[in-house]
């Protein structure tokens, strides 16, 4: 276990670099500029690619350096429906990936950033350790008051096998719950905090703590808190489930790195129910898709709906080297007359996250001209999905998958 070295005169001394970032309006999502059918993002692709039904999908013959600024929408749209998107043999350079991202927003800086564009991802050891972060699932930086939307990473060279990343849909994982457990969860509020790691009870069984282990743990977390605190460490209250300001599909918002605690809830009722949703994103195989790297290939993923994680250990560490970049997103919020879950939307239809029409791909999310999805547009997309659906046992639409 990694050992904290206490209040020291530099910790007490220490003044953080840069100044305290607030909550601000972040510019409109460019999701919602974005043509329906995303034709110009998909007659550019030699062929599009859907690697599971509820996320993840590969476009083929796509330059992101090549992309003008509608293609650089209908991405956007195709990333908040599909969770996240990738790409292979990439010509993007650094300064190519800080501008394409600037064209999503005002570009996130995480605490260990030391480069201004961007945020270098290594290898992890196979320790399972304690603070080893990215082992475990997580939306990056979710106890900032503007947690980042949308999320670039470009592997710059990765090991011939092993160093994979898992993304899960949290569209899905909120779906697949039932209406009951839904409904619990909608008045609670999850604390997040830039903490060094959650607290013991919410990640163990109870049983396997003694007293004398969480007198030690607390101690850690304690000094980890305050020190934290010192460093600019943020806490902030989040919904447990939060609504896509794009599609306006409900999501679990859950975040095991750093879900402290239920602020309604007692301690062992906190515990146990974040011991549940942990162990609900962990066997949720079927609502995941993982991605193996190569140098020159890029994951673009909606941070707000999707969880991940990467997998540790079992290659030379030093052959995995990625470069991060992202933009700050709106504060999440659950909007419980504008949500609905995806099998509220898509009930009967048969159909992934961000099916169209026309062969598996196509209309993508109706929208007015403010860019949001309303009830009318909603029951007229269910009437097509239905009648797609008919189609599709008659055997006369066709889609790619894997």
């Amino acid at each position: 276990m990694t050992a904290h070295t206490g209040l020291t005169p530099a910790v007490l001394k220490y003044k953080a670099p840069d100044p305290l970032v607030l909550e601000f309006e972040v510019q409109p999502d460019r999701a919602g500029f974005a043509e329906p059918k995303k034709s110009a993002l998909f007659a550019a692709a030699s062929k599009v690619d859907d690697l599971t039904p509820w996320i993840g999908t590969q476009l083929h013959g796509v330059q992101l350096s090549q992309l003008t600024d509608a293609q650089k929408d209908d991405l956007a749209l195709l990333v908040a429906e599909r969770g996240v998107v990738f790409f292979k043999d990439q010509d993007l350079t650094l300064d190519g990936q800080y501008e394409l991202t600037k064209h999503y927003g005002v570009q996130d800086r995480d605490p260990n950033q030391h480069d201004p564009k961007h945020v270098t991802i290594l290898g992890r050891d196979n320790d399972r350790g304690y603070a080893n972060f990215g082992q475990d699932f997580h939306n990056d930086h979710s106890f900032e008051l503007n947690p980042p939307a949308y999320t670039i990473l470009r592997m710059v060279k990765a090991p011939p096998t092993g160093g994979d990343t898992i993304f899960t849909s949290q569209v899905a994982l909120f779906d697949k719950l039932s209406p009951t457990y839904q409904k619990l969860l909608e008045p609670l509020h999850g604390v997040h905090s830039s903490e060094v790691s959650i607290p013991p009870r919410a990640i163990l069984p109870l049983s396997s703590l003694d007293n004398l282990m969480v007198d030690r743990l607390t101690n850690i977390f304690s000094q980890a808190s305050y020190i934290n605190s010192i460093n600019g460490g943020g806490i902030a209250f989040r919904p447990p489930i939060r609504t896509h300001p794009i599609t306006h599909l409900k999501s679990l918002f859950y975040n095991p790195t750093f879900t402290l605690h239920i602020a309604e809830l007692k301690e062992a009722e906190s515990a146990h129910l974040l011991s549940f949703l942990r162990e609900h994103m962990h066997s949720a195989d079927d609502l995941t898709v993982r991605w193996r790297w190569e140098a020159g290939s890029v994951a673009f993923w909606d941070n707000r709906v999707v969880a991940h994680r990467a997998v540790p250990g079992g290659y030379d560490k030093r052959l995995r080297e990625g470069k991060r970049t992202g933009v700050f997103g709106e504060r999440p919020i659950f909007d419980a007359e504008r949500g609905v879950t995806w099998g509220e939307r898509f009930a009967g239809a048969g159909v992934g996250v961000g099916e169209g029409e026309e062969g598996g791909r196509g209309e993508g999310m109706k929208r007015g001209r403010s860019g949001i999805w309303t009830r009318n547009t909603s029951i007229k997309r269910w009437m097509r999905m239905v009648m797609r659906s008919k189609r599709i046992s008659q055997g006369r639409v066709t889609r790619v998958t894997q």
